[in-house]
């Protein structure tokens, strides 16, 4: 029968020491922590023990217990009260398993009632503190914190063991012990210190027949109005409790004496907030004490004007000092451990006040977000510790640069909080961010190095800007998301368009994760074709978004999708399927066409990317020798390492491998050697500039050299004419998209366009095999910058001539022999002199720089009729130059030049 009862026990005290633990968050880091710093921490622990049973003999009720126990078992009690505290600090969870029971009884045995023990607390909490007083600053956040949970948990065991020997007496005074024993029995499962004390205020209320409301008030250091920050029984005595500041004021007396006050009917002069209800005859006032910057206060109203005699207030006296370590818990969960500044929490707790004194004084409040430029370059070249010896630095320095009042908090990482009280103009906001960014100015020196930081402040100012809390922070975080968009090291106000623009991008957002769900994204597919033969080559899969019967374009909502990883992930995986499934369609039908896929950097680089690539691969394996990936080389600029590991992954599997949008990014030669690419793609911003822009020209023709010596294909985008069509020909490209060979087509018209799709007949041919040699690329350069020129010089014929502009500058075709075409013919070109068609160039040549010299000067003599002939005229013969430009270029790459010479 021992043997199951001790069996039982052992049970019960595991799982309250399981539940203590979870709530507590005595996790076994914070244990090692306090483990490492035992020897430092329990030294003195014999005095101690000492001055905690003379704690406890300091008081009347308390001595004449003790004094019947004689010197030797006061002192055996104190040795074991010695080796607890020693245990308590070294071993917890074995300290409170074995010996946490066995004091409570001894205590229990003498009558010295738990409550007693729980205010002899304070002494543990005075020896602690002054002996991590004497620790590094930097130790002292995490080994405080862990100091007020193991305190905090060792008094719910305390308490546990009494109740486990407590039996019910008849008296009120032992109702109302019961109440907070048990109350302290569910710490485990309440969330947060102040749920602690609400549960605390229910119990009284619940057990007791004369307490008809119990509060408790939290405040900050400030003289802040108390107000009840919960409370139980009539809510008229507490719900509308608001006391200002007043030193004359009981409540406020016993604040900041921290002396109890016992106020009954009889007393004079009551204040209004506790004399003003019928039936109540007394009030107690509790302070917690002063834990860092907070302060607390329990309020327990009487129907009797003698009941706190009568049943004395040691119990309340244990609702108060409990109510101290519940103070230093929760100014733990307040306040940052790493910096000591104010965490989001307390932050909040003090914009909601703020925003109240705001419209009281009639003041503008701000609200701000910083966030660090530069940090995480920081912290991954010089290592976490340095990181955060560098966040310290900054924390110190922006509390520097704030006014009295103002507060800084960081809510994680290298993100920061503002409050700008009692403003009374923008002016005095932007001094106060000034100041702050200002602050970052000096280098920062950390490790030994120096380190140069700055800061992106977002400011948004109630009450013009009338939301809630919530809302102030987010639109104060919009703002700053602005100052990073306008180049970083800024600061920007809050504006209301960009809010609705969020609001816009979050909606769409939703309606494309429904549109996901509901099966309204299709695919479009824009064929590929092999140029010099008209063969079709593959197709590109392009998003399509069927909504309300619309049909949507990728513009119109893919940048909302990118904002959003799991939007983007999804539509990845939902492509990468619809292709592979297509693939198998065609390939049924004996359609053998790459498809391409294109992917976003944030899911190319996201660690699931090669599963999703597996999980289509497994339920379509056919389609991966015909499957494509095509990424942009923004993937690379964010992680070149991932970005290779993913595309390497994907030939690994087999998978083709095009970097799209080529030459546009900042460095694209680097990702050819770097990136397993098989294809490259031509920007159709370079091919629709082909024919005019020398600069296009010489792009393409380098990308190309670059291709043909790595051995990977080219594919042009944007293929919109016959001429740009036949020049890449001539270059060398031999693979083309664009309009002018089909727009994107929903799958199931694919083959009724490949029935009837037909090259230009320019594109045709024997002589499409031979490329041009580099002697004759100037002669395709000229060409460009001929065209480009002819454009400039027309779109200054059209304007009107004025004071401001009297002369039209004369264009380079004045002087045939000056423009880059004249160079050619007269230079590199003479070895094609014999060829059909160069005379007429020539003759060409000639006549157009006579009518752009008649029209240039018939413009600044200011002759209108003549300047619009002369218009038509320069026009006719730029055409006819062209025409004789293409034919000269046929025959050179049909290998007239090669006959010729020889």
């Amino acid at each position: 029968m021992s043997g199951k009862r001790d069996s039982s026990e052992d049970i019960r005290w595991r799982d309250l020491l399981s539940r203590v633990r979870r709530f507590i968050r005595l996790d076994d880091d914070t244990l090692a922590l306090l483990t490492r710093h035992a020897a430092h921490l329990t030294a003195g622990a014999d005095q101690l023990a000492l001055r905690f049973y003379d704690y406890l003999l300091s008081y009347p009720e308390t001595a004449a217990q003790f004094e019947r126990l004689g010197i030797e078992r006061l002192r055996e009690l104190t040795a074991i009260q010695a080796a607890h505290f020693r245990g308590l600090i070294s071993d917890w969870p074995e300290t409170a398993s074995r010996s946490v029971g066995h004091i409570a009884r001894a205590h229990y045995a003498h009558d010295v009632s738990p409550v007693w023990v729980a205010g002899g607390y304070s002494l543990y909490l005075d020896h602690l503190e002054a002996r991590i007083r004497e620790l590094s600053e930097a130790e002292r956040p995490a080994l405080r914190s862990a100091v007020f949970r193991v305190l905090l948990a060792d008094i719910m065991l305390q308490f546990a063991g009494f109740e486990a020997i407590h039996n019910e007496t008849m008296a009120e005074r032992a109702t109302i012990s019961q109440a907070l024993i048990e109350t302290t029995l569910k710490l485990a499962d309440l969330s947060a210190p102040e749920d602690v004390l609400a549960s605390i205020c229910n119990e009284l209320v619940t057990r007791s027949r004369h307490l008809p409301a119990v509060w408790f008030g939290l405040i900050e250091d400030s003289h802040t109005p108390i107000t009840a920050h919960a409370g139980a029984g009539r809510g008229r005595l507490w719900e509308t409790v608001d006391v200002s500041y007043d030193p004359a004021d009981p409540l406020w007396q016993a604040l900041d004496d921290n002396h109890l006050k016992v106020l009954t009917c009889q007393d004079a002069n009551l204040p209004d907030w506790c004399s003003s209800h019928q039936g109540i005859e007394a009030v107690a006032i509790f302070p917690f004490g002063r834990v860092g910057g907070l302060r607390g206060v329990g309020v327990v109203y009487s129907d009797r004007s003698w009941y706190f005699d009568h049943i004395d207030l040691t119990p309340f006296g244990a609702f108060a000092r409990l109510g101290q370590v519940l103070l230093g818990l929760k100014e733990s969960h307040l306040r940052d451990p790493l910096t000591g500044l104010p965490n989001r929490g307390l932050f909040m707790d003090r914009l909601r006040q703020a925003m109240v004194q705001s419209l009281r004084r009639d003041r503008i409040l701000g609200v701000g977000m910083i966030d660090l430029d530069g940090f995480k370059s920081v912290n991954d070249r010089m290592g976490h510790p340095s990181g955060d010896a560098l966040l310290r630095e900054v924390a110190t320095r922006i509390q520097a640069a704030l006014r009295q009042g103002d507060t800084v908090a960081r809510f994680g990482g290298d993100e920061f909080g503002l409050l700008l009280p009692n403003l009374r103009t923008l002016a005095e906001a932007e001094l106060v961010l000034d100041r702050v960014q200002r602050a970052f100015e000096p280098v920062f020196h950390i490790q030994g190095e120096q380190v140069h930081v700055g800061a992106s402040l977002g400011l948004t100012l109630y009450p013009l800007d009338d939301v809630d809390a919530q809302d102030l922070i987010r639109h104060a975080d919009i703002a700053l998301y602005q100052a990073k968009d306008a180049g970083r090291g800024v600061h920007r106000l809050f504006e209301r368009d960009r809010e609705d623009h969020l609001h816009r991008i979050d909606l769409l957002q939703r309606e494309f994760l429904d549109a996901l769900e509901q099966g309204e994204l299709v695919l479009h597919y824009q064929p590929k074709v092999d140029m010099s033969n008209g063969s079709i080559w593959g197709m590109e899969a392009l998003i399509r978004w069927r909504r309300d019967g619309e049909l949507r374009m990728p513009s119109s909502f893919i940048e909302a999708v990118e904002l959003r990883a799991q939007l983007v992930r999804q539509l990845g995986r939902y492509v990468l399927e619809a292709a592979a499934m297509q693939i198998d369609h065609w390939l049924a039908a004996g359609y053998e066409w790459y498809v391409s896929v294109n992917i976003g950097a944030q899911h190319l680089l996201d660690p699931a990317f090669i599963d999703d690539v597996d999980d289509v691969l497994r339920r379509h394996p056919t389609a991966t020798p015909w499957l494509q990936i095509e990424v942009t080389e923004q993937a690379a600029l964010r992680d070149l390492v991932t970005t290779r590991r993913a595309l390497t992954a994907c030939r690994e599997r087999g998978l083709a491998v095009a970097l799209d949008d080529y030459g546009t990014g900042h460095a694209s030669l680097t990702y050819l050697q770097e990136l397993p690419a098989n294809q490259i793609k031509l920007d159709q911003r370079f091919v629709g500039r082909l024919l005019r822009e020398p600069r296009a020209l010489a792009i393409i023709a380098g990308t190309l050299t670059s291709a043909r010596l790595l051995n990977l294909d080219v594919v042009a985008e944007g293929v919109e004419s016959v001429e740009q069509g036949e020049l890449l020909l001539q270059l060398g490209c031999q693979i083309a998209q664009g309009y002018l060979i089909s727009h994107p087509l929903p799958a199931e018209a694919l083959a009724a366009w490949a029935a009837g799709w037909q090259p230009p007949a320019e594109w045709m041919g024997d002589e499409k095999s031979v490329w041009f040699t580099y002697d004759d690329l100037p002669l395709l350069m000229a060409r460009t910058a001929h065209r480009h020129g002819v454009a400039q010089q027309l779109e200054a014929l059209a304007l009107p001539r004025c004071d401001e502009y009297p002369l039209l500058p004369l264009h380079d075709c004045v002087d045939e022999h000056a423009c880059a075409l004249g160079a050619w013919l007269v230079g590199a070109g003479r070895r094609h002199g014999r060829l059909p068609g160069f005379a007429e160039l020539q003759r060409c040549h000639s006549d157009l720089h006579a009518r752009a010299l008649e029209a240039t000067l018939a413009w600044q003599a200011g002759d209108d009729k003549i300047v619009q002939r002369g218009i038509v005229d320069f026009e006719r013969s730029a055409q006819a130059l062209d025409d004789a430009l293409i034919t000269l270029v046929r025959h050179i790459a049909n290998g007239g030049a090669h006959a010729d010479a020889g």
